[in-house]
Formats: structure tokens, sequence, C-alpha cells
């Protein structure tokens, strides 16, 4: 098990920085555009009841925030009750309550634990 709470939380507080101001340079030196993908999927879980990508187009409608700018608060506030922990299929398929997998080329599988 990793913990990538941090890194998926920062790429995705620089994402939404970015969708504000098309001239923003990211500046998180570990941004990474999975781990970005992968917070905004644990945040869907965890503070929501959208899933399946059934929510509405923008990130602060889905987190019933006002701007972007609150998403980004509410995405420290995840980080400060949640870890993101990113697992192997083994782990992920004995882990009890388990949620969050990420389809595509390169699967990533995590779960979400209260701190």
């Amino acid at each position: 098990m990793k913990d990538i709470t941090e890194i998926a939380c920062e790429s995705y507080k620089e994402d939404l920085r970015s969708y504000d101001n098309p001239d923003y340079v990211i500046t998180y030196p570990k941004y990474n555009w999975k781990m970005s993908y992968l917070a905004y999927d644990a945040m869907l879980n965890e503070l929501t009841d959208y899933h399946n990508l059934k929510q509405p187009d923008t990130d602060y409608e889905t987190f019933d925030v006002y701007s972007n700018q609150d998403v980004i608060f509410k995405c420290s506030f995840f980080k400060s009750i949640y870890k993101i922990l990113e697992v192997s299929f083994y782990e992920y398929n004995n882990y009890l309550g388990s949620k969050g997998f990420i389809k595509g080329k390169d699967r990533i599988y995590y779960i979400i634990k209260k701190q």
C-alpha cells in the first residue's frame, strides 16, 4: 500500500486552478493527471451521491459549491479526513468495503480510508 493522498489532491487542485485561468502554469512538481482524476473520483465517491460519471458538468456543481476555489477548499478538507492508498489488484480484492478502481490501459486500484 502506498499513500498517494498528497500527490493526488495537490494534482487535482492544480487542475482546478487551471480551469479558471487558461494561462495558469502548473507549478506542483509531482503533478500527475492520473492522480488528479483519482482524487476527483475518490471525492466523488465519498462526498456526493453521484456515481458512474452521471454528475453535473462542472466540478463546483458536482460538489455543491459556488466556485472551483470552493472545490479546492473541499479537497483540502477531504485530505484532512481521508487517505487515498494505491494498492495492488490483490490487496484491492481483499479489502472489505473497498471503493476506487480506475479503469483504463494502466489500471490503478485504490482504497479510501478515514484517518
